[in-house]
């Protein structure tokens, strides 16, 4: 009997101190709320490795969800006021913003049901405006030194200490950002607004001038054009050393860009016109460093150079035959004609000397038999050769040689040879007149 009785207070020990895990805490399942403080709730399995760092990660998440609301509500008044959108800072912001809180971020509960492991974060209000403000003060005062060195004398380098200050502030962008500037002058303005003011400004005190207002030259031909650009400050009537330039004309072969030298000059090259349109412009604008998509000059510094791009002279000497026997009614030249006037619009001369290019060929029918084949078909075969040379260096920039294209007809061989002439003719718009183009704007003396 004493035996049972003690294996019966045995089993009540046992079963009195083996318990399993407490009830859940409320914050596991209702995330906590509270005007002092954002929290965050991270949950992970505990069969996954590393679930505790899981579930810390999930809470700061929520914690950095929180924050991003907060800012956006914030940055939808201040960028309002200077005419950005939300979207355009948000994201940078908000990723800043949440890496430079991340150490104030405290995990300050935790709770496992055995299946799953959870965490509470918390990120005090004031911990994260005090952390707030001791960065927003050091990004302005850095900012506001970026700006007056920018001041100091219109340079290339103006421009990217605009940059620079753009990128110090830009984690505060939902404050207002009012600071004195320049300082100790009592002048109160918007820092944001105050760097677009400014780029605004030093864009229009740049002037850009030209050796050169208007440029001729021949379409197709390499006759290299050169001249000078100068970068000036307006306000100083000081040259601007070191300034990125750029330029654009349709696609031609040019410099498409430069940089200004110690005397504030770039030069810049107009080596062919392939573009066929008769008046272009050669189109220069600024390239500020450290200008991009966070600061926009929408109509930079520019300068646009006339170019007249004349059409082509041609001489032209192509002989057709068919059969020994001169045509008449040529097919191929005028075929040719017609290609040089619809694509450059090109001029034709009979004097070689005045011309820029000469073309030359030969082109002719044979007959391998006088008599009508088994399809009762006469059938005659035209052979060619195209010659085109730059007339200023006499170099041939384009050769062609097409034979044994076929002609045929019921009644002649003459029919045959007119026959044999048009498929010469539609071959070579279908081959060669695409070439003369690349072979005309691929050509370099």
């Amino acid at each position: 009997m004493m035996i049972k009785q003690s294996s019966l207070f045995l089993l009540l020990c046992l079963m009195s101190c083996t318990t399993g895990p407490g009830p859940a805490p409320d914050w596991v399942n209702s995330n906590p709320s509270s005007k002092s403080a954002w929290y965050g709730v991270g949950i992970s399995n505990v069969s996954q490795e590393d679930y505790r760092q899981i579930a810390n990660t999930k809470a700061r998440d929520e914690i950095a969800s929180q924050i991003s609301v907060h800012i956006e509500s914030s940055l939808k008044t201040v960028t309002t006021e200077v005419n950005y959108e939300v979207e355009e800072f948000a994201e940078s912001i908000i990723q800043s913003r949440v890496n430079m809180t991340l150490e104030d971020v405290a995990i300050t509960k935790t709770y496992s049901d055995g299946e799953h492991y959870y965490v509470l974060a918390t990120l005090l209000h004031s911990d994260y405006y005090r952390l707030i403000e001791l960065r927003k003060q050091k990004a302005t005062a850095t900012a506001v030194d970026y700006l007056e060195s920018a001041e100091e004398n219109l340079t290339a380098e103006s421009f990217k200490y605009l940059s620079r200050a753009l990128e110090e502030i830009q984690p505060f962008m939902d404050y207002p950002l009012q600071v004195e500037y320049p300082s100790e002058s009592g002048n109160k303005v918007n820092l944001f607004s105050k760097i677009h003011i400014l780029a605004g400004d030093f864009n229009n005190r740049v002037a850009l001038t030209s050796s050169e207002s208007e440029i001729s030259t021949t379409i197709g031909i390499r006759d290299e054009h050169q001249f000078q650009v100068s970068c000036m400050d307006k306000r100083t009537q000081k040259p601007i050393p070191g300034f990125p330039l750029q330029a654009a004309m349709n696609g031609n072969s040019i410099t498409t860009s430069a940089i200004t030298d110690e005397k504030g000059n770039a030069t810049f090259h107009l080596f062919k016109v392939t573009n066929r349109t008769p008046v272009q412009y050669f189109s220069i604008k600024i390239a500020p460093p450290g200008i991009g998509e966070k600061i926009d000059i929408t109509n930079p510094a520019a300068i646009s150079i006339k170019v007249n791009a004349n059409a082509p002279t041609i001489f032209m000497n192509i002989t057709e035959k068919s059969l020994d026997r001169s045509v008449s009614n040529p097919l191929v030249m005028p075929a040719f004609k017609e290609f040089f006037v619809a694509t450059y619009g090109a001029t034709f001369t009979d004097k070689k000397a005045s011309s820029d290019y000469i073309v030359t060929g030969s082109v002719k029918t044979v007959a391998k038999s006088r008599v009508p084949n088994e399809y009762d078909l006469y059938v005659v075969y035209a052979d060619g050769t195209l010659s085109i040379t730059e007339t200023a260096t006499n170099k041939e920039i384009y050769s062609k040689s097409v034979t044994n294209v076929k002609g045929v007809d019921f009644t002649s061989l003459e029919g045959a040879g007119r026959h044999a002439l048009k498929k010469m003719v539609e071959k070579l718009e279908a081959e060669s007149f695409q070439e003369i183009i690349d072979g005309l704007d691929g050509n370099t003396r």
